[in-house]
């Protein structure tokens, strides 16, 4: 059963004329198990993590490669203020958490891209639902998204400027 979020997805790259696959598989809650259901590594998964402003309770939305992780002072300093986790994601964007997929434009969300994402031809990513998967290419979701490139993710485990919570 597809999702009003997916819809709009596959209306949005049909629209572009893009070239894409979707996939129907098991429920993936982790960025692990998405990449071993879609058979893809874990850097080619495009990882959505909703975020609120500290200061205005704006919500923005963070994408990168799923094995790594969002680096809270680059974050602030792209929009200009700190951010947590979202309380309640689905409120925000009506997908479960999980299933958030890397298209803020859809969903009312202003956009923040890693560049390492660029390293892959194509990108992975829950569609709305953490049962169906959308594969495109990298560029092709930068046409359509237009978010913001700028570095604000770092690799698990890396301790840059000490740990941080976001």
């Amino acid at each position: 059963m597809s999702t009003p979020v997916y819809n709009k997805i596959i209306e949005a790259l049909d629209a572009h004329g893009c070239t894409y696959e979707t996939q129907h598989h098991e429920p993936t809650l982790t960025s692990e198990i998405a990449s071993k259901v879609r058979g893809v590594s874990m850097h080619s998964g495009a990882k959505a993590i909703v975020t609120k402003g500290d200061k205005t309770g704006t919500n923005y939305l963070f994408v990168m490669p799923a094995d790594m992780k969002l680096w809270g002072s680059r974050a602030k300093q792209a929009c200009g203020e700190s951010v947590g986790f979202a309380t309640n994601p689905e409120e925000v964007t009506g997908c479960v958490p999980g299933s958030v997929p890397p298209f803020g434009s859809l969903l009312g969300l202003k956009t923040f891209v890693d560049p390492h994402l660029a390293e892959n031809e194509i990108i992975h990513f829950n569609a709305g639902s953490l049962t169906d998967s959308v594969s495109m290419r990298y560029e092709d979701w930068l046409a359509i998204e237009k978010p913001t490139v700028i570095e604000i993710a770092k690799s698990v485990g890396e301790t840059k400027n000490g740990p941080e919570s976001v």
